[in-house]
């Protein structure tokens, strides 16, 4: 819901009332979403949600509400599939440490996505195409590597 509300006021701050309409009818489908974990339809509504906060972006719409809308769904999306993954399972120590850890997990990377937003709404850099590409490829190559160290060890 905060991912909605997020989307919904800065649209209708900026004045685009049918986006925060869009928005808001959004709720009922991550309400479906949290109860059928198991069909496509979390992933269509980040999907949605993270569209409507490009579209919003791109119309001129506020970027802080716009990025904590669909920094927001992403959170949503992950926990209902972690839920999912969880629920059926007994609430013993290693099933509360998993989801600790998860969370955990997931509090560092939006945090640090977040401060990264806000420091490069501050810090203007021009790079060059090619660098920014390469960069791009060194740092997917670079977390395949630490996927696959994961992986492979033991728990």
């Amino acid at each position: 819901m905060i991912s909605l509300l997020c989307l919904a006021a800065g649209y209708g701050i900026a004045g685009y009332w049918v986006g925060a309409a869009i928005a808001i009818l959004m709720a009922p489908a991550w309400w479906l979403a949290q109860k059928d974990p198991a069909s496509s339809l979390p992933t269509v509504c980040l999907s949605v949600s993270v569209g409507l906060a490009v579209v919003g972006r791109l119309i001129g719409c506020s970027p802080a509400w716009m990025i904590c809308g669909s920094a927001a769904a992403l959170a949503a999306w992950d926990l209902v599939f972690l839920d999912s993954a969880v629920g059926n399972r007994s609430s013993g120590k290693p099933t509360r440490l998993y989801e600790n850890r998860h969370l955990q997990s997931l509090l560092l990377a939006l945090g640090f996505a977040l401060l990264a937003i806000v420091l490069g709404r501050f810090i203007n850099i021009q790079i060059p195409f090619i660098v920014l590409l390469l960069s791009l490829a060194f740092i997917l190559f670079a977390l395949d590597r630490v996927w696959g160290y994961i992986k492979k060890r033991p728990m």
